[in-house]
């Protein structure tokens, strides 16, 4: 014959309640370590959102003011900066310097000017064309993904 419980024995034991908190900490921990991988692949993300719209502006502004603009790319700063004129004789800041989050890194940015000369810049003229050319933005351990700059049309994008 079973005996009736009473108020005294309602309740969880206490092995169910460890066995729960283990599986919530698990779960945590799972959950968190996703998070900070996700985190830092958006940083990466914002980062060329960020410079396409830069660059889309400064195609723009050589197009209303009718003087070129360069976007020069220091790759051992991990700065870019926005100048008036073309990349090889620009000295007139139009924008300062504006530098890669922590972890980001510009690698290989290298733009043709002329047939023999290249630079660490991509120069818009006032016909809205640019000089074609690319560069690498790579999140410390994440994937390196190429950024374009078309001649003719002075299209940005990102592969």
């Amino acid at each position: 014959m079973s005996r009736a419980r009473t108020p005294v024995d309602a309740g969880y034991t206490m092995i169910e309640m460890i066995v729960t908190i283990a599986l919530a900490g698990t779960l945590m921990a799972i959950a968190v370590s996703g998070w900070q991988g996700w985190a830092r692949a958006s940083e990466q993300d914002g980062f060329l959102t960020e410079l396409r719209a830069e660059m889309r502006q400064a195609q723009q502004r050589a197009v209303t003011t009718g003087g070129s603009v360069c976007v020069r790319f220091d790759a051992a700063a991990e700065t870019y900066t926005v100048l008036e004129g073309r990349c090889d004789v620009a000295t007139t800041v139009l924008q300062a310097a504006r530098t890669a989050p922590g972890g980001v890194d510009i690698d290989a940015p290298l733009f043709q000017h002329g047939t023999d000369h290249t630079e660490p810049g991509v120069t818009f003229t006032s016909r809205g064309t640019a000089t074609p050319g690319q560069l690498y933005v790579q999140r410390d351990g994440g994937p390196r993904t190429k950024l374009k700059v078309e001649g003719l049309t002075g299209r940005v994008s990102v592969s």
